[in-house]
């Protein structure tokens, strides 16, 4: 899966109220994960991973994801 915008996914963990550790450790993701997907170190993620972050911060499915198929 690719993020749609890394500023909209640390847009919503510091509304949370959350630091990337305390957000990472609530999705049972390593720190380094979240920061790489936030910084663009890392563009893509495996859809499980996609799933767990964007329900954990209770938002809609593909809000920010997309699918990385480019068939």
């Amino acid at each position: 899966m690719r993020i749609r915008s890394r500023t909209m996914l640390a847009d919503y963990i510091r509304l949370l109220g959350l630091s990337e550790r305390g957000f990472a450790r609530r999705c049972g993701l390593s720190h380094s994960t979240v920061n790489h997907l936030i910084t663009g170190r890392r563009a893509t993620c495996s859809a499980e991973t996609a799933a767990v972050i964007e329900s954990v911060l209770n938002c809609p499915p593909g809000l920010l994801f997309s699918s990385d198929d480019r068939g």
